[in-house]
């Protein structure tokens, strides 16, 4: 489960900055993008409040490869 929050709130973080990006090129403001960011770093929170330890660059990697590998 550790490993899905960790992706999961990775991929709101890709998604907030691709969204941040369209809203700038649209001359919009990025309210979208602002959801996305807090929503990720939500599920980031939750995720290394459950599992100490395995929020980071390396679990990253490791989680990416023990789901998808």
């Amino acid at each position: 489960m550790g490993d899905i929050l960790l992706l999961l709130g990775t991929a709101l973080f890709v998604l907030s900055v691709i969204a941040a990006i369209v809203s700038v090129i649209n001359t919009r403001a990025p309210r979208g993008a602002a959801i996305l960011f807090c929503a990720g770093l939500a599920v980031l929170a939750v995720c290394a409040w459950l599992y100490p330890g395995s929020v980071g660059i390396p679990q990253l990697g490791a989680a990416w490869g023990r789901l998808f590998g």
